[in-house]
C-alpha cells in the first residue's frame, strides 16, 4: 500500500536519493567530544514503508509503524521486542500518559478510517475505532484523556473518549489538517498546509479558539512545541524556519531550513531544535532566547532519513530510513520509476553526543 498526504512526500522526495543509505559519521563544527554524531545504526530489516515515530522514554521503547504492523524497539539495546499486528495502512501514533495504551491512525484503502488501540505491554490490538476517512495526525490529550484523530479527507477531527474508545464528537476544521501537537495542558494546535494556517483547539470544550495565518510562511510542515514558553515551530515551503507564539499567534522567522525538510522536534531540556531532511542531514539549532536561535551543527545521517523523533530524557534523536530501488514486475510505468524501499534494508539511526 502507498502512503498518502504528507507521508507520501517521504518517498516522493527520495526520488533523487536512490541507492545506498550508508551512514556517514562525519559532522560539521563543532567537532569536540560533545558534538552530535551517529552513535549507532540498528538494522531492523523487514519490508514496506513506515510512518511517524513515537518514543516512550520511561519504558525505553521506540514505536515504529511499518504499514500493517507496529515494531517495538528497545532503545537501550536496539533489539525488536515484538510487533503489534492487525493493522492495514498506518500513518501516525500517539501514546497515553499512563504507559498502558497507544493509538495509531489506519487509513486502510482510503475508503474507511480507523484508530487502532494497542496495549504497550502485551503488544495486543485491543480496539478498532471507526473514524472519518484518511485519519492522519493523532494526539492524546492528558487533561481530558481524549484522543484527537485528524481526518485529511474530512477536514475535521474526531474526538475519542479513551475510557470508552468511542467517538464522542467531530469538530470541523478550516481545511485539510497536517501535523498536530499538544501542550499537555488542554490545548492542541494543528497545521493547515494548503491555507498556511494554524488552528488552536481547546480540548475541554472541543472548540476552535483561534485561527492564525503564518504569512509569509506557506505550506507549513511538521509542528513542534515548547509548551513551557508557549512557542510553536514549523518549517515552510520557502525553506524558512519559524516560531509562533501559542498565545497570540505572532510569527517570527528564526532560521533557514534545509531543503527537503522532514520531521521537527524541540527538546526543552537542551533548549535545542532538531530538523531532519531527506538529503541525509540532521540540523541542530540552539535557543539563545525566544527570538534568537543559532545553528549549532549539521550531522550527516543517511539518504532518506527525514522521519525523526527526539527522546526528551536522554537527548537522543532516532531517525529511520532504508535503501531504495525501483519497482519491478507487473506494475504501472509510474510505479516502476517510483523509488521503493528495498526489503531487508530498513534501519534506525541513533544520533547523540
Amino acid at each position: 500500500m502507498q502512503f498518502v498526504g504528507a507521508l507520501s512526500k517521504h518517498l516522493a522526495l527520495c526520488a533523487f536519493l536512490v541507492g545506498s543509505a550508508a551512514v556517514a559519521t562525519n559532522t560539521s563544527t563543532p567537532t569536540g567530544p560533545h558534538a552530535f554524531h551517529v552513535e549507532e545504526q540498528w538494522n531492523l530489516g523487514g519490508k514496506g514503508g513506515w510512518g511517524f515515530l513515537a518514543v516512550d522514554p520511561a519504558a525505553h521503547r521506540l514505536f515504529i509503524p511499518r504499514t500493517d504492523h507496529i515494531s517495538v524497539v528497545d532503545t537501550e539495546t536496539g533489539k525488536v521486542l515484538g510487533d503489534i499486528a492487525g493493522m492495514v495502512n498506518l500513518r501516525n501514533l500517539a501514546l497515553d500518559d499512563t504507559g498502558r495504551f497507544g493509538y495509531a491512525t489506519d487509513v486502510t484503502d482510503g475508503t474507511a478510517g480507523f484508530v487502532r488501540v494497542f496495549d504497550r505491554t502485551s503488544f495486543e490490538l485491543v480496539a478498532s475505532i471507526p473514524t472519518r476517512p484518511v485519519p492522519f495526525a493523532i494526539v492524546y490529550d492528558p487533561p481530558t484523556r481524549r484522543v484527537f484523530a485528524f481526518s485529511s479527507r474530512g477536514h475535521s477531527v474526531d474526538v475519542i473518549d479513551a475510557s470508552t474508545n468511542k467517538v464522542i464528537s467531530t469538530l470541523p476544521l478550516a481545511g485539510r489538517p497536517g501535523s498536530a501537537v499538544s501542550d499537555g495542558k488542554g490545548t492542541l494546535f494543528v497545521a493547515l498546509p494548503a491555507l498556511g494556517m494554524i488552528q488552536r483547539i481547546d480540548t475541554p470544550s472541543r472548540e476552535v479558539t483561534a485561527s492564525w495565518s503564518l504569512a509569509p510562511c506557506s505550506g507549513p510542515s511538521n509542528l513542534a512545541i515548547d509548551a513551557q514558553h508557549h512557542q510553536l515551530f514549523t518549517s515552510c515551503e520557502d525553506h524558512s524556519l519559524i516560531s509562533l507564539n501559542a498565545l497570540t499567534g505572532k510569527v517570527d522567522t528564526i532560521a533557514e531550513a534545509t531543503e527537503n525538510q522532514g520531521d521537527l522536534d524541540f527538546d526543552p531540556r537542551l533548549s535545542m531544535l532538531f530538523l531532519a531532511d531527506s538529503t541525509g542531514s540532521l540540523t541542530v539549532f540552539h535557543r539563545e532566547s525566544l527570538s534568537h536561535y543559532t545553528k549549532l551543527q549539521s550531522v550527516k545521517t543517511a539518504s532518506g532519513a527525514r522521519t525523526m523523533v527526539v527522546d526528551h530524557e536522554n537527548g537522543k534523536a532516532y531517525l529511520v530510513t532504508s535503501k531504495y530501488g525501483l519497482n519491478s514486475g507487473n506494475v504501472s510505468e509510474e510505479l516502476r520509476y517510483r523509488p521503493t524501499p528495498i526489503p531487508g534494508t530498513f534501519s534506525v539511526l541513533v544520533v547523540s553526543r
